[in-house]
């Protein structure tokens, strides 16, 4: 997602590599469910740790986030107004954009970007989807169905639409030892999967098929929707072929030897994927700075080299005030979830 938003502040220099940000967002919501699946089925999380693992996690990143983001966004205005001016025609009342940011309610029925964060929008969608999921694991009966009613109304139709691409990734988890699958399956399904995807990310592929759904359900449907919901015809399609590249990418490494990663390479990918999260939260406010302060028409390369190389840098020291320090907020949320059960337990 980095990568596909540098060039539009670097004088769109790389333009290539811009053009599937949107296909990435489906990947990533796809992934999502099936590693979240993972925690829960595999790894056995109950109720509470569920709670305070999805806690942490988004708030040891999303709370830096948002501050960076204000500071960076009102350093940015007072510099240079110009660089933000398309921008800030599109922020709501900056209470109501802090406030939904923190309960990720902005995407929420009306669209409220976070300022000059513009990926923070995918976590109105993702925090929900945890909600959703835990609700449907660890409730049952009367309580569930209430809640899950509840929760699909506060999503309202944007988020809803895309609920089932987050759980392809679940279903795609669970069926991942269901059935028995040869090399030659998996290789097959393998090289299915990337032909599909490549076939998928054609504008003029997803055009026709958003062009006939858009035909189907009416206009009316479509104007309810927020972006990037009104491609959700064609991202189902390419969510096929990427929980189709998953499912078939493990029984490929399973089935082969020569496709296993050695310890060393397992290790360097844990240790980088350590800060993706920092660097998908972090990036545009600090883009956005740099074309402040150094505009590509005014400064080529030193815009480059901030937004190419300084930019994820930073981030990288920025990380280790955010998922790194992931467990003091652990500790937050075990205490005052605790405490919330402590208070809600009824004396007989």
């Amino acid at each position: 997602m980095f990568i596909s938003h540098v060039p539009s502040f670097g004088g769109g220099w790389l333009w290539q590599l811009a053009g599937l940000g949107h296909e990435a967002v489906v990947v990533f919501f796809t992934l999502s469910g099936f590693v979240i699946s993972y925690v829960v089925y595999d790894k056995k999380e109950t109720a509470f740790q569920y709670s305070v693992s999805r806690l942490s996690r988004i708030y040891s990143v999303a709370l830096p986030a948002l501050l960076i983001t204000l500071v960076l966004y009102y350093l940015s205005v007072t510099i240079n107004p110009a660089a933000l001016a398309s921008l800030n025609e599109k922020l709501a009342n900056p209470f109501i954009t802090i406030l939904t940011a923190l309960t990720f309610t902005n995407q929420s029925w009306i669209s409220s970007p976070v300022f000059s964060n513009l990926p923070y929008w995918s976590l109105g969608y993702e925090v929900l989807y945890y909600v959703f999921f835990g609700v449907l694991v660890f409730c049952s009966g009367f309580k569930r169905v209430v809640l899950l009613l509840a929760i699909t109304l506060i999503m309202g139709p944007s988020i809803l639409l895309y609920l089932p691409i987050w759980l392809a990734g679940v279903f795609c988890f669970r069926y991942l030892h269901k059935f028995t699958v040869t090399f030659k399956t998996a290789l097959f399904a393998y090289v299915l999967s990337i032909m599909g995807i490549c076939v998928l990310c054609i504008d003029a592929i997803q055009n026709e098929i958003n062009t006939a759904s858009r035909l189907f359900l009416g206009d009316d449907f479509y104007s309810h929707l927020l972006e990037p919901a009104e491609f959700f015809a064609s991202d189902y399609a390419l969510t096929l072929f990427v929980a189709l590249h998953m499912y078939s990418s493990y029984h490929l490494i399973q089935n082969s030897v020569f496709f296993r990663l050695n310890s060393f390479w397992e290790v360097s990918i844990k240790k980088l994927s350590s800060h993706t999260f920092s660097l998908y939260l972090f990036h545009m406010p600090i883009l956005y700075f740099v074309s402040a302060i150094l505009p590509y028409s005014q400064h080529p390369l030193y815009n480059l080299l901030s937004c190419w190389l300084a930019t994820p840098l930073v981030i990288f020291a920025f990380s280790h005030f955010s998922e790194k320090q992931k467990w003091r907020y652990k500790i937050f949320f075990e205490r005052l979830i605790s405490r919330i059960n402590q208070h809600s337990i009824v004396p007989r």
